[in-house]
């Protein structure tokens, strides 16, 4: 997998990466592109993009279980 030059063409990704950072840094996050592209360079070189399936597994975890509460 080849690294990306940027995130304008990803939506979905930028979309992970701010969930990742919120969830990660809560009050120190700092989501513009430029820090999303920062975050994504180090996982990417870091081997650690599996950080972002595992953020989208648990945000879907969280809102099925929201769902699933309300009647």
């Amino acid at each position: 997998m080849a690294k990306l030059l940027t995130l304008d063409y990803s939506p979905v990704l930028k979309t992970l990466l701010v969930n990742y950072i919120l969830r990660k840094y809560e009050q120190d996050s700092i989501t513009d592109d430029w820090h999303l592209y920062k975050e994504y360079s180090w996982m990417y070189d870091n081997n650690e993009l599996h950080e972002l399936f595992e953020e989208e597994a648990f945000t879907n975890e969280l809102s099925d279980g929201d769902d699933r509460g309300q009647n």
